[in-house]
């Protein structure tokens, strides 16, 4: 089984965060996997996610992503300078943020946390064949329900899965 790697280098900035998703989508497309649009935007608003909250909250001037795919499973990883670790916040209705890692614990395979040498990694798991492909309606409705469910946290801190161990 094939194992694709790639690393960029980000400004940790805003900006960053658009050009970063839209990016990563496409090395997957680059790779030959074929998904539609349901997976490509779960996928991208997992990298958002990550990004955005080390943009927020970590520190330094450079982020790092790092995308590993083997079989059917991708591996994101996101460092930065600070060591502060994020969290997973359920946040008021009215609040314009505060979201992304609630959404990255809802929607990724894994998730979790390390500290490395200059700060912290965050780190998720995403299978792309195991997402269901229903109508756009039906989808919103399982995703909100699978939000409402999902009782127990699958953080990892200070765990990170060996990219080739992934299946």
């Amino acid at each position: 089984m094939t194992t694709f790697t790639t690393r960029w280098f980000l400004a940790s900035a805003p900006a960053s965060v658009g050009s970063a998703r839209h990016r990563a989508v496409d090395q997957l497309h680059a790779w030959g996997y074929r998904f539609d649009q349901d997976v490509a935007g779960t996928f991208a608003l997992l990298v958002s996610a990550v990004l955005t909250n080390a943009v927020l909250h970590g520190k330094g001037d450079l982020l790092t992503l790092a995308m590993v795919a083997r079989g059917q499973k991708v591996f994101v990883e996101v460092l930065d300078a600070s060591n502060v670790a994020p969290s997973r916040r359920e946040a008021d209705p009215q609040d314009e943020g505060g979201r992304g890692m609630f959404l990255v614990d809802a929607l990724a395979s894994t998730w979790g946390i390390h500290p490395t040498a200059r700060g912290k990694a965050v780190w998720l798991t995403y299978a792309l064949a195991e997402q269901p492909i229903p109508a756009r309606g039906r989808r919103r409705a399982e995703l909100l329900a699978s939000l409402i469910r999902r009782a127990r946290p699958r953080i990892h801190i200070g765990t990170s899965p060996v990219p080739s161990a992934l299946p």
